[in-house]
């Protein structure tokens, strides 16, 4: 196997993860650089389009992304943390002087 094989396979399983994990305002921006380095190895090395790794990394990415977001594994977000850390109201009857 040589190591431009290895490399498809690496960028086709990776690039739907960068789709899938980028922003919402940020997923074409995205797209347009995974296929953008496609592109640049198709010039300047092997055509991925005939590889049999881009297609089976191509395919596995996919999968992987499909099985994770069915079964709604999510990460963390910020906005959730945000309201997990703030204090609960204080309530204490002394102090209203009653």
């Amino acid at each position: 196997m040589h190591v431009t094989t290895i490399v498809i396979l690496i960028i086709a399983l990776l690039a739907p993860w960068v789709v899938h994990l980028a922003p919402p305002r940020q997923r074409p921006l995205a797209l347009v650089c995974a296929i953008g380095l496609l592109l640049i190895i198709g010039i300047f090395l092997e055509n991925p389009l005939g590889s049999w790794a881009f297609w089976v990394g191509l395919v596995v990415g996919i999968a992987s992304v499909v099985i994770v977001a069915r079964r709604g594994i999510n990460l963390p977000s910020r906005g959730r943390s945000r309201r997990s850390r703030e204090a609960p109201p204080f309530d204490d009857e002394t102090l209203h002087g009653e």
